[in-house]
């Protein structure tokens, strides 16, 4: 069986049903017992799903938005995805309890960040073991647009009327398409008084909670089942 991931989801059937049907659940078979929790943390699984795939929080509200506005696609979809290794696993823990954790455990703590808005370490070294070392020759990328716009770039124009130039701030679409990588560092370098560029920082997502059930919601949930397989087992 996989390790299980940092990020983890208990169930049980111990929460607050009525008298009778406790008394039933606790007369049921092992076996019986054990299918309860088991498809009650199934459930939760496939709620979670359906949270990103609607983009919404475990309590029903609109998850926070990308940094970047711009971009559109919905967030921690890979998340969601059904895979037998790295994905999002059912375990039974006894005949009472079941456990829901990932198989992957880089993909644990990812999904662990992104539940709870924790945030991640980066150094130089790890970005370039990471994503690679820069094509200083590609174009100039939004971030370091960005950057030079708050350094107070600037770039000289000629005037419109009257002789000399003057110099003029320009969007970041002109600097993604005027300037490469390497440019860009530099001017950013000397904008900076020389400085070296960051070594270490860390980047915090905002707290996107997908998996879990509000206490509502799993005492629902809990009693649905409960009634259906108290149903069944009277057949």
């Amino acid at each position: 069986m996989p390790t299980a991931s940092p990020l983890e989801f208990s169930v049980d059937r111990k929460s607050r049903l009525k008298l009778k049907e406790q008394l039933q659940i606790l007369a049921m078979e092992p076996r019986e017992q054990r299918k309860l929790v088991m498809t009650m943390a199934r459930a939760v699984r496939k709620q979670a799903a359906t949270n990103i795939r609607q983009q919404r929080t475990v309590e029903g509200r609109a998850m926070a938005p990308r940094k970047e506005a711009r971009v559109k696609r919905r967030m921690l979809t890979k998340l969601a995805r059904p895979n037998k290794r790295r994905g999002l696993q059912v375990y039974g823990r006894g005949n009472d309890a079941a456990e829901l954790a990932y198989g992957n455990k880089l993909t644990g703590q990812i999904a662990y960040r992104h539940q709870h808005g924790i945030p991640e370490p980066w150094t130089s070294a790890r970005a370039s073991k990471v994503y690679g070392t820069p094509d200083y020759s590609a174009p100039a990328t939004r971030t370091q647009a960005k950057a030079l716009n708050a350094a107070g770039y600037r770039v000289s124009v000629k005037r419109k009327r009257g002789k000399g130039s003057r110099l003029k701030r320009v969007s970041i679409k002109w600097i993604c398409e005027n300037l490469t990588q390497g440019q860009a560092g530099r001017i950013l370098k000397v904008l900076n008084g020389g400085k070296q560029g960051k070594t270490c920082w860390e980047t915090k997502p905002a707290a996107r909670p997908f998996l879990g059930a509000t206490p509502e919601h799993a005492q629902q949930m809990l009693h649905d089942l409960a009634r259906r397989t108290i149903e069944q087992l009277k057949k």
